[in-house]
């Protein structure tokens, strides 16, 4: 049996795109990987399913239930309590944290909303865990609509075609040194393979096993 390598230092891992781009479907692909390979690894989402995450929801099924400042005040404080019970003790153990969605989903949903992306990051500075890479899947904004159009649950604060248009512009504007943009439209299969791929060219030690 070969002898499984474990990672000595936490990566931090991001997925991120508009509603329907597929970012779930590769959290998913990638964790049950590497979990194969006997890795530890923990998959988190935001809004998280904590105090201030489920008020998002919450008021994100009513369009227009709460301003755009408001709105980063209640994302600022759930991601703030995620880094701090969750994403932190888990790369400090020297864990793979695998997070469907993140700061850039911020800059990306609050900067469509009139908020200049400078402010949003400054709001972040003092606290945030920079990911060791965030891969953005790309869609056009109608193709993620017919994805996800048999959803339950309609948040209809984010999921309008004329504000998604906004949002995929912004994300594919960001250059931070760790994003990678992926074309999302490919099958699921091919996108896993990719990541994969970007993954061992970008962290051959990590990634040798």
């Amino acid at each position: 049996m070969k002898k499984v390598t474990k990672i000595k230092k936490g990566l931090l891992i991001v997925f991120e795109g508009i509603d329907g781009s597929g970012k779930s479907t590769q959290v998913n692909l990638l964790s049950r990987k590497l979990q194969k390979k006997g890795q530890e690894v923990i998959v988190l989402r935001e809004p998280t399913s904590g105090k201030w995450g489920e008020k998002i929801r919450k008021l994100a099924r009513i369009k227009g239930s709460i301003s755009p400042e408001e709105e980063l005040q209640l994302f600022l404080k759930d991601r703030k309590e995620n880094i701090s019970l969750n994403i932190a003790p888990a790369l400090k153990s020297g864990k793979i944290v695998i997070l469907d969605r993140y700061y850039y989903s911020t800059l990306a949903y609050q900067g469509a909303r009139g908020i200049s992306l400078e402010k949003i990051r400054h709001r972040h500075h003092k606290f945030l865990i920079k990911p060791d890479i965030a891969f953005i899947l790309d869609v056009p904004a109608g193709l993620g609509l017919r994805r996800i159009k048999d959803r339950p649950v309609i948040y209809h604060l984010f999921e309008d075609k004329n504000y998604l248009k906004r949002v995929r512009k912004i994300f594919l504007s960001l250059n931070d040194p760790e994003v990678v943009v992926l074309d999302g439209r490919q099958p699921a299969k091919d996108i896993s393979r990719e990541v994969w791929l970007i993954l061992k060219k970008k962290f051959p030690l990590i990634f040798s096993f």
